[in-house]
């Protein structure tokens, strides 16, 4: 059992918080900051449509790869260490992103960016629980769960200020001062033993699940680019997939100390629980810029206008979270579990009843939804998935928690980005068929139309095509609307049953 003297003192205690907090939301908000400037760096760096989602996809691919990395380097060379050094490379990468004169060089960074900030966010969450006693985990994972999901909330709107009223440079260049913060917090106040020799590095098993990884990732960020699997590249990259899936796989249950232990899937908490965080992740990561995108373009709001409407979203998530958080331990965690997916549900129904005379007020609405639901869900998920996880396997657990949900939205984005393109030309095929001269309905509706004259037809295209694209959003919406009411149920499945507090705490930072 922990002994309880040995947790960090109550300011102690702040001051570790604050430092990895300000490197969760460093993070978090470059995942999504980026996404809104993109236009200007396009413009800015003369690159093609095609070369300018290589800063996306770098930073994801390298998170994908060194994900699961991070549980084995904090085992290894103490969780503080591995974070100090994750956040000092991560803000060095920013500078260099922010001061990139060139495409090739700021993808370069990016893909540093995305490798050393892949640790962060799991072992913040290990890290919170080990410094506080388990009676006041609620709390802790509460203020773990607001920087890890009003991040991204908050990215588009940051990011559309910045770059109207700076630059686009301004975007990396402003984690400096953050992450100078975070890196003296963490080297001054963290100290705790690595466990070495005891985990040997699976380096067949890191190679599998990475090739695995960088292979599927690629595919789903590059699919729809190349018409998906009429390209050589895409069949290409899905047989390296399912080729080095097939191996991981294998090596993970044939070999003694495999890279990913099979035994945490043993464990129907953690199992279930991943299984929720992948729909988050889908919820979040995928819907977020899709909304974006749908206001930006088809219902032409301003760059500002966009960004303000993610704010609901933030505040939401905020006020369920600190609600949730000092609630815990008086009540069936199960139950906010349930309350956050039939509100994300919700958001969800509404998005699928948009129209192109959707006001913003409707949006706010969706968007402080979206927050309420993510910010029951989230926190009380990752306490129930933790309280039955064996603390040995606590670094894995954390980084096989956080992998699942960012490559779960990133392919959810792909795939529904892929399936609005193709819908939308399918819905606009049917369209034009309806536009002839004998069809009475185009005499009452449109009695100006003229088929002899360019203009006129012109108009009438790119109306169909605007309502087209409108029909593909709303399809999209509806199946991840499904997808959501399906996996619901699941939420009952998880055992809430209060353990021993031997094996629900970790074993405290031990503090010099």
């Amino acid at each position: 059992m922990a002994d309880v003297a040995t947790y960090p003192d109550p300011v102690k205690r702040a001051l570790i918080t604050i430092s990895a907090l300000t490197a969760v939301l460093m993070v978090t908000i470059d995942s999504t900051i980026a996404v809104i400037a993109l236009p200007r760096i396009q413009s800015s760096l003369a690159a093609s449509p095609e070369q300018i989602t290589w800063v996306l996809t770098s930073y994801m691919i390298a998170g994908a790869i060194a994900t699961p990395l991070s549980g084995w380097l904090a085992d290894r060379f103490g969780r503080g260490q591995v974070m100090a050094a994750s956040v000092l490379f991560f803000t060095l990468s920013s500078v260099g992103c922010g001061l990139s004169p060139n495409l090739e060089t700021l993808v370069v960074f990016r893909f540093i960016q995305g490798w050393s900030g892949a640790a962060i966010l799991p072992l913040t969450q290990v890290l919170l629980m080990d410094i506080n006693p388990p009676e006041k985990h609620g709390p802790a994972i509460a203020v773990f769960s607001i920087g890890t999901l009003c991040g991204p909330m908050i990215g588009p709107t940051l990011g559309s200020w910045l770059t109207e009223t700076v630059s686009w440079h301004a975007i990396f260049l402003i984690n400096a001062p953050i992450g100078v913060v975070s890196v003296v917090g963490l080297v001054t106040f963290v100290r705790d033993r690595p466990q070495k020799g005891k985990h040997p590095f699976d380096l067949s098993g890191f190679l599998a699940v990475s090739m695995a990884l960088a292979a599927f990732q690629l595919m789903v960020d590059r699919g729809q680019m190349l018409d998906w699997f009429s390209s050589t590249e895409i069949l290409i990259e899905l047989c390296i997939c399912a080729f080095f899936g097939y191996l991981a796989a294998v090596h993970m249950f044939t070999v003694k100390n495999p890279f990913i232990k099979p035994a945490i899937f043993l464990d129907r908490n953690f199992l279930i629980g991943t299984l929720l965080s992948a729909v988050i992740g889908i919820l979040l990561n995928s819907i977020i810029p899709i909304m974006t995108t749908l206001m930006q373009n088809m219902l032409d709001y301003p760059v500002m206008l966009a960004g303000y409407l993610s704010l609901p979203r933030s505040i939401g998530n905020m006020v369920t979270i600190l609600g949730v958080g000092f609630m815990m331990n008086r009540m069936d965690a199960r139950i906010p579990i349930v309350a956050g997916m039939l509100m994300l549900v919700w958001s969800m129904y509404l998005l699928s009843t948009l129209s192109l005379d959707s006001q913003p007020e409707t949006f706010a609405w969706i968007t402080f939804l979206q927050g309420c639901g993510a910010g029951l869900l989230f926190m009380p998920l990752m306490l129930v998935v933790f309280s039955t996880l064996p603390v040995h396997m606590r670094n894995e657990g954390s980084t096989l928690f956080a992998l699942t949900r960012a490559v779960a939205g990133s392919a959810g984005l792909s795939l529904i980005q892929a399936m609005t393109i193709r819908d939308a030309a399918q819905v606009q095929s049917r369209l034009v068929e309806h536009v002839r001269i004998d069809n009475p309905v185009m005499g009452w509706r449109v009695p100006d139309f003229d088929p002899a004259d360019v203009q006129s037809v012109g108009g009438m295209m790119g109306e169909i095509a605007r309502q087209a694209e409108m029909v593909a959003y709303i399809d999209g919406f509806r199946l991840i609307l499904l997808l959501s009411i399906v996996l619901t149920p699941f939420c009952f499945l998880l055992r809430t049953n209060v353990l021993p507090r031997e094996r629900s705490s970790g074993t405290p930072i031990h503090v010099e």
